[in-house]
Parts: C-alpha cells; sequence; structure tokens
C-alpha cells in the first residue's frame, strides 16, 4: 500500500504555541502523498487567526462549534479526510521522526486495516528531553480484559475500515473517548492489525489524558466503557492503571537529531 494518501487529524482549541510545532511536524515529514485536517474550536488565545493564516494546499481547515468533545471533531475530521489511511496528530504533540508516515505507509500491507507502534512523553516546554516511554507490544485478544491498550496517537487506521464501522468513536466520552476507541477496534476479531517495533509521535505531558487534574474524571468514564465490554471491568482497570504506572518508572533521556533542531529553530 505505498505511497497511499495518509491523512492526518489535529483536533484543537487554544492550542498555540504548540499548534505551530506540530504543523511544522506535518511538513516536515519526507512522504509526500499526504493531508493534515485540523479541526478547531472556538479559542481565545488566537488560534483562529493563526489558522486563518495558513495557506497550504495540503492543510485543510474545519471549524467545528457543535461537538460535545473532541472525539466528535476527530469523526468530522475523518469524515472531511480524503486519505487511504488517516491518523492522528493532537495538537501539541509531534511525529516522532521525518520519515514516520513513509514508515507506516511501507508497512501498510494491502490486507491490513490497522498499524500501531510506541509513543515517547516529552517535558511540556522540550520536546528533546523525554520522560516517559509506552511500548505497546503485540496485541493479543486475551490481552484486553487485562488493560492492554496501544496508545491512541500510534494508531493508523484504513478509511475503508471506518466507512464499515464508524461507530468505533463516540462523541460521549470527554477524556476516555480512546479507552472506548481502542475496546471497539480492537474486540473486533475481523480486524486485521499490526504492530510495528517504532516510534511513531512525541507527546507533551500535561495534555487532556495525561493531565493529573483529569486523573478522576478519566478514571470514572474508564469505568463506565469498561463495563460495556467486560464482566471483570474492575479487574481490567486495574490491569490498566498497573500497565501505565510502569511508564512512570525514573526514565529520563535526552534526543537531539537535525529534525527536532528544525521543529525548534524554524518558528515565526
Amino acid at each position: 500500500m505505498n505511497n497511499k494518501k495518509i491523512s492526518i487529524i489535529t483536533v484543537v482549541k487554544n492550542g498555540m504555541p504548540y499548534l505551530k510545532d506540530s504543523i511544522k511536524s506535518f511538513n516536515l515529514q519526507n512522504y509526500q502523498n499526504k493531508e493534515l485536517i485540523i479541526v478547531y474550536s472556538p479559542s481565545n488565545d488566537k488560534t483562529e487567526e493563526f489558522l486563518n493564516k495558513q495557506d497550504q494546499k495540503n492543510i485543510i481547515i474545519k471549524k467545528d462549534e457543535h461537538s460535545k468533545t473532541m472525539y466528535g471533531s476527530i469523526i468530522n475530521g475523518i469524515n472531511f479526510s480524503s486519505g487511504d489511511i488517516f491518523g492522528l496528530l493532537h495538537s501539541d504533540d509531534i511525529f516522532y521522526g521525518h520519515n514516520t508516515l513513509d514508515t507506516i505507509s511501507k508497512q501498510f500491507e494491502t490486507n491490513i486495516d490497522c498499524i500501531y507502534g510506541d509513543i515517547m512523553f516529552c517535558d511540556k516546554k522540550n520536546i528533546k528531553s523525554i520522560n516517559r516511554i509506552w511500548i505497546s507490544g503485540k496485541f493479543h485478544l486475551n490481552k484486553l480484559k487485562y488493560g492492554w491498550t496501544p496508545p491512541h496517537t500510534s494508531i493508523f487506521l484504513r478509511k475503508e475500515y471506518f466507512e464499515k464501522n464508524k461507530k468505533i468513536y463516540s462523541d460521549d466520552y470527554k477524556i476516555a473517548g480512546d479507552y472506548f476507541f481502542v475496546l471497539n477496534l480492537f474486540k473486533d476479531q475481523g480486524l486485521v492489525s499490526k504492530y510495528i517495533n517504532a516510534f511513531t509521535t512525541i507527546m507533551r505531558t500535561g495534555g487532556g489524558s495525561t493531565n493529573l487534574k483529569n486523573f478522576s474524571k478519566k478514571f470514572k468514564e474508564d469505568i463506565k466503557i469498561s463495563k460495556i465490554f467486560f464482566k471483570n471491568n474492575l479487574t481490567c482497570i486495574f490491569f490498566k492503571i498497573l500497565r501505565k504506572s510502569k511508564q512512570l518508572k525514573f526514565f529520563k533521556k535526552k534526543i537531539n537529531n537535525n529534525y527536532l533542531n528544525q521543529i525548534i529553530l524554524d518558528k515565526e
């Protein structure tokens, strides 16, 4: 499936200044057959003013005033997209390297519905300072009831699959909608998925799903979602938390390369 069009969905509200880095990361991808769909909600930090200045043929900007949550905006972004494959890039995140989309395209064989990988987390103000890593590992159906999930932002999905399974996303969950999506996706025994042992994304800590202030809200939503899929849902949530706690072990790494330097230096 090499050279198929890849659509990247970015949902943003009050995304400055990090949105600039996300767009830069997209532009620095050496894969050419790509588009960026930016779906924004009314903001008070000049996000809309910045987006109105964008003038690239492969960047499509849409306003969303009606979705209840960011996941509704993601659905809108996917519907707007024209690619064969789509993935997410949050407004404060960047791709791991300049060849991320090229790697995804090469791995997306004809029979594959979904590809997922690993991600890194960096300090909010320093994308070179890595403080957490999330290694997904290979999928097995039995893993889901023991808290296994791949990171949402590492998942790339065939658009054709989404068209047949639009209910895999829901606009009903404010923070844990990614958990609902992942369970819906990987509980489908007809899904053909592939794990690539590679980093796809660097996420800034402090976003909606990583912010400690939102932990209680996310926990309640996780409980509600897990009840839909599992009889022993509390066991599932216990192991889900345990898996994440293992990622929080003392880990500190500095990375330095030309790609990250370009993102940092080439600012307006």
